[in-house]
Order: C-alpha cells, then sequence, then structure tokens
C-alpha cells in the first residue's frame, strides 16, 4: 500500500482527468478571507454519482471534498467507508464526504484514474488531489484530513456545511433497531431480552450494555414494591439523588445475610452506574463495590 502518511498532489499535466463529468475550471476566482464560514445547506455525507459529480465540484469552491471509492464486492472497503463516515460526522461540517462504488459509476473511477480500492481523493477549488490508496485506520486518516483542511484555508477554501445534532450523531446499529422499537412502544421486558440477545451475539458491545441498563432500571421503576429497599435506591436515583442510590445498595450489598440479595443489590448498582456514566459518585462507589467484594 502506497504511504499514507502525506498528500499526494495530482499531476499538473493531467494525471486526473474529469472529462465531461466537471465543467471547465473557474479561472481567475478570487479566494475567500480566512476568516469566512460560509454555511453550505448540502448533505454532510453523500453517494457520489455522475449525476451529482458537478454539484460536489461546485461544492469544492467553498469547503473541502473527500471522495473515497470503493467496491461493494470487495467486504473489506466496507468498515472503511463506514469509519470514513464516522470522521465526516466527528468533524462536523469541516468537510463534505462523497462515497463511491466503482462498479456502479465506473466513469467516475476512470476520471480519477483510480488503479485500486479503496482509493481516496480530495476535491480543492474543482482540483482532485488524490490522497491515499488502500485501507487505513482512523488515526492515520486523521493527519491527512488536517493536512487537506490546512490547504483549503490557505486557498480560501473555508466554509463549513450547516449540520445539525442528527447530521453528526452515529447512525443506529441495524441490531438495535427492534429492541429500541420495543422499548419505544413501552414493551420494556421485549426490550430486555432483545438486547440481552445482541449481547449474546455481541459481548463487546458497551452502547447495547448502557441500553439494557437503562431499561432495566425503566422496568423497576415501573413495577417498583415500595417496601423493598433496593427498590428505594432506583427511586432515589430517578429523584437524582445518585450518591443515596449507590449508599443504599453498597450497604444492603455490605450487611445482607442473604446471598441472592447480594448478588441482586450488586447487578442493580452496576446498572445504575452504566445510567450515570463515569460521574465523581460512580467512581467513588466502585471503590467501594471493589472493596466489598474482596472481602
Amino acid at each position: 500500500m502506497p504511504n499514507e502518511s502525506s498528500m499526494m498532489p495530482a499531476d499538473s499535466h493531467g494525471a486526473v482527468e474529469l472529462g465531461a463529468l466537471a465543467s471547465a475550471q473557474v479561472s481567475g476566482q478570487e479566494t475567500g478571507s480566512p476568516e469566512a464560514q460560509v454555511g453550505l445547506n448540502v448533505p454532510l455525507v453523500v453517494q457520489v454519482s455522475e449525476e451529482n459529480f458537478q454539484d460536489l465540484m461546485a461544492n469544492s469552491a467553498t469547503v473541502p471534498v473527500i471522495i473515497v471509492m470503493y467496491s461493494s464486492s470487495q467486504l473489506e472497503s466496507k468498515p472503511f467507508v463506514a469509519s470514513m463516515e464516522d470522521l465526516a460526522r466527528d468533524y462536523a461540517g469541516r468537510f463534505q464526504l462523497a462515497t463511491g462504488d466503482v462498479d456502479a459509476s465506473p466513469h467516475i473511477a476512470q476520471a480519477f484514474q483510480i488503479q485500486g480500492v479503496p482509493a481516496v481523493v480530495a476535491l480543492m477549488n474543482q482540483r482532485p488531489l488524490p490522497l491515499f490508496q488502500g485501507i487505513a485506520p482512523k488515526d492515520q486518516v486523521r493527519p491527512i484530513i488536517d493536512q487537506v483542511l490546512d490547504a483549503g484555508a490557505q486557498m480560501g477554501i473555508n466554509g463549513r456545511i450547516a449540520v445539525s445534532e442528527e447530521d453528526t450523531a452515529a447512525p443506529i446499529p441495524p441490531a438495535h433497531e427492534a429492541p429500541l422499537s420495543a422499548e419505544e412502544a413501552g414493551q420494556l421486558d421485549e426490550a430486555i431480552a432483545l438486547w440481552e440477545k445482541v449481547l449474546d451475539l455481541n459481548p463487546k458491545d458497551e452502547a447495547a450494555k448502557a441500553h439494557l441498563a437503562r431499561v432495566r432500571v425503566a422496568a423497576r421503576s415501573a413495577s417498583a414494591d415500595a417496601s423493598d429497599p433496593a427498590a428505594h435506591a432506583d427511586a432515589l436515583f430517578a429523584s437524582g439523588d445518585h450518591e443515596g442510590a449507590f449508599d443504599l445498595l453498597l450497604k444492603i450489598i455490605a450487611t445482607a445475610d442473604d446471598t441472592e440479595a447480594k448478588d441482586a443489590a450488586r447487578l442493580r448498582l452496576l446498572d445504575l452506574f452504566r445510567v450515570a456514566g463515569n460521574s465523581p459518585d460512580v467512581m467513588k462507589a466502585r471503590m467501594i463495590l471493589s472493596t466489598l467484594v474482596l472481602v
């Protein structure tokens, strides 16, 4: 795989011929000031085609456009395309990402003289700049994107795409759709079962673990027994008294004679930890819990 640590400028003698896909270069165009921040109302991520290629060329005069050419028949390309989409969301509109399937758009691949896939190309003020070919992790791609953005700023290409929270949010994994739908329908027991199934298939899915904990807390709150001290902990947590909820469950774990009650309180506490996140109260309670477990 070619060196991916630096950009590879396009040959000024026509190494990349756009042919009939793009209009003639705009000559004598003035660059914007470094302070300019034009907000484009265009998609953050788009599938490139011959029909929208000239739109992408026009966009590249305002914001850098990064194009990823891949093959739908090459399975290893798909995770790389997904990681590039993640980067587009991370940069929140500082560049537009276009993805193109060479099998569906062979003329675009020919225009960029793509020799292998995946291949990544930037459009800067309607000029194509080959970046790298092959699969690279995000931590190697970020410096390349930063170079593109720096070069764009020097050329006056310093606009942004107008993005919303929805645009920059990570997409919902297909496996998460069914349990989320069940929860939205109020079918909490079914949602719990579905989240547990997701984790059976992928035990490292941290997002699923957090969702499962949240739904468990909601289900317990919906059928809480007022006489159950552990249920009172959920009520304290729901009211915003996280420290009080943790202290109550830690006390049950420390003093209960019944092993089953200890285990139930510990699992309930772990659910609350996941819902609360890494707050100071959680970190403090985790330290106490680890001590109790070792006793």
